[in-house]
């Protein structure tokens, strides 16, 4: 009978020889070159963070060959980044949803730091709901694992033991955290950075801050606080509402309003060019003003 520990060991053994001609090494920063994996036969996934330049970017092939690699887009919200290598023939990836992912779960990061892949093995960490980032993207599960942060590991492929990549790993969102990137949002951003270059984001083009409200002034009687515009940027949806500095933002379509990340979610690409009720507090009066959200291109 053959030893558990042999099996499980050649198995994963013939999950990285597997994935390997996916991933590739990105060099487009100063200090250590990043990884990344293939999307399709002359398309990459990386991460935006190891990326320090735009152009003069190189790819290390896994069969021991570079090549020139052009910046189709990046998306600093969810740390993603698309690069077009059109000299190369690249092995897509196994791409897989998290559906059927649990915490616990035998998890590697393959890897390119240099010339040859590496490995290291860990498990699921935690698997939760969509989230938003610190630099407002729509993350569509918190996929976070307990691999270690080694050289090569941002944009590296997250696997699981039948051989799936189910994320692109990046160490670029929570500081210190080893998170990975689950496919539905790579396929998501990417197919808008392929197709436009950025991904859009709605946009109110204010600045604010958390302020006290008066009592009873609220959306609801719990609402004791909302945002102070601070400034309002020229010709943008706030100032053609007629937003001025010193309103009172306290509520959006409804929603109360007591953080600036309380507007992200209210602000998806497909809230792009509707008209939002906002209910401001000036002057001690409140009113309700029409805002059309606009459009932003996150691009640094």
């Amino acid at each position: 009978m053959a030893d558990p520990l042999e099996q499980l060991s050649d198995a994963l053994a013939a999950v990285v020889e597997r994935t390997a001609p996916a991933v590739v090494r990105v060099e487009g920063r100063r200090r250590g070159a990043a990884s990344g994996v293939a999307w399709s036969e002359d398309v990459v996934v990386t991460t935006h963070h190891a990326l320090e330049w735009d152009e003069d970017i190189s790819v290390g092939l896994p069969e021991g060959k570079a090549g020139k690699a052009f910046l189709a887009g990046r998306d600093p919200g969810t740390d993603l980044a698309a690069l077009r290598v059109p000299d190369a023939r690249l092995v897509p990836a196994n791409w897989s949803d998290v559906d059927g992912l649990k915490v616990g779960h035998l998890v590697l990061s393959v890897s390119r730091p240099g010339r040859t892949a590496q490995a290291r093995m860990g498990v699921v960490a935690a698997l939760a709901d969509g989230w938003r980032t610190p630099s407002g993207g729509k993350v569509d599960r918190y996929l976070q694992t307990d691999l270690p942060l080694h050289p090569g590991f941002s944009g590296s492929a997250l696997v699981d033991v039948t051989g799936r990549v189910r994320g692109l790993n990046t160490a670029g969102l929570l500081r210190g955290t080893a998170t990975a990137m689950p496919v539905a949002t790579v396929r998501r951003v990417m197919e808008s950075l392929l197709a436009h270059g950025q991904v859009r984001r709605g946009y109110l083009g204010i600045g604010a801050q958390p302020v006290r409200l008066p009592a009873g002034t609220g959306q609801d009687a719990d609402q004791t606080a909302a945002l102070l515009v601070l400034s309002v940027q020229a010709d943008s949806p706030a100032s053609r509402a007629g937003l001025m500095l010193g309103d009172v933002l306290m509520a959006l379509d409804g929603h109360p309003l007591a953080h600036p990340a309380d507007l992200l979610p209210l602000l998806d690409e497909d809230r792009i060019g509707a008209t939002s009720r906002a209910r401001v507090l000036r002057g001690g009066e409140t009113r309700e003003v029409e805002i059309v959200i606009g459009a932003r291109a996150d691009r640094d």
